[in-house]
């Protein structure tokens, strides 16, 4: 019967440090247990409390040890941010591409006296979307070609904040791009009046919408993940 808890109250330390990442955190906090109840049970089982205290001394300060796995979550988040984004645009264009193809079917057009303002929102439709694009892109091959940090030093800091600042950028030019679509699609049935022809580009816009704010939710999850880990590590 385990009785001092040494290894109990080591994991319990690392499981607070790290519970930023929960699913992480079980996985990692069942590892090192295991490993130090396997090493404190080859040492010395006669006395329990003595051979728990090695095995947590010779596997490392808990802070250091967590220190350097919220560094991998941190790295493995950022790059999974930037393949979001990539899959999130993927999904706007997708959905944008699906109604123009429904209008053409249809045949709907907006009211002549309403040309001229489709024509302007459509342009900044097309030049956001595209620059966000282009952004999204630009993050995903930014992270994906630095190496794996070793430490969350002025280098990984400065590499994080280049990519939050794209982010933002690629997130705030998608948000105008879709809600130019919102504006778009009202103002092609403008003159229709409700039927069941809204519903394809409503359900179209649907997806754009929850894409966004997924993304959105994505990276201010992974910000609020950098700020925590930040003062783990007292940087």
């Amino acid at each position: 019967m385990q009785s001092p808890g040494v290894i109990d109250d080591y994991v319990g330390r690392l499981a607070r440090k790290l519970d930023f990442d929960r699913s992480m955190c079980r996985r990692v906090c069942r590892e090192v247990q295991d490993h130090l109840r396997d090493a404190a049970a080859a040492d010395e089982p006669a006395d329990v409390a003595a051979a728990e205290r090695r095995a947590v001394a010779n596997f490392g300060d808990a802070d250091a040890v967590a220190a350097q796995f919220a560094i991998i979550s941190l790295a493995k988040r950022s790059r999974t941010m930037s393949s979001a984004s990539i899959v999130g645009i993927a999904a706007v264009f997708i959905a944008m591409k699906g109604r123009v193809a429904w209008y053409a079917t249809v045949a709907e057009t907006a009211g002549s006296n309403l040309k001229s303002i489709a024509g302007i929102v459509g342009s900044i439709d097309r030049y956001t979307f595209w620059f966000s694009v282009i952004a999204g892109i630009g993050c995903w091959l930014y992270i994906g070609s630095r190496p794996f940090p070793s430490a969350f030093d002025s280098v990984f800091r400065k590499q994080l904040d280049r990519l939050f600042l794209a982010s933002m950028v690629m997130i705030a030019a998608l948000m105008t791009s879709v809600f130019s679509d919102g504006v778009l699609t009202a103002v092609r049935f403008s003159d229709t009046g409700f039927s069941t022809g809204f519903l394809v580009p409503i359900f179209s816009m649907a997806i754009e919408i929850v894409c966004v704010g997924l993304l959105a939710l994505h990276i201010r999850e992974t910000a609020r993940r950098t700020a925590r880990i930040a003062a783990l590590l007292n940087a």
